[in-house]
């Protein structure tokens, strides 16, 4: 006698369900948000970057020898 339930829907299930899990690296990104998002710190260290960009202080960098050169 049949149970009623194939492996097929079974199957079908189990692919609904993961389609609707959180990813891993989701998760860690959503983690990584709320670190920054904490940290007063670090909120005003990318408004003063923000800043730095809108007003034309950057620079470019583009091979290694610039990058060292650059903490000189």
């Amino acid at each position: 006698m049949s149970s009623g339930v194939t492996i097929d829907q079974v199957y079908q299930e189990i692919k609904k369900i993961r389609a609707d899990m959180v990813k891993r690296e989701d998760l860690e990104a959503l983690v990584d948000t709320v670190e920054i998002l904490s940290s007063p710190a670090t909120i005003e260290a990318i408004k003063k970057s923000d800043r730095d960009i809108q007003q034309g202080r950057v620079k470019t960098i583009s091979s290694i020898d610039d990058l060292l050169n650059e903490s000189d």
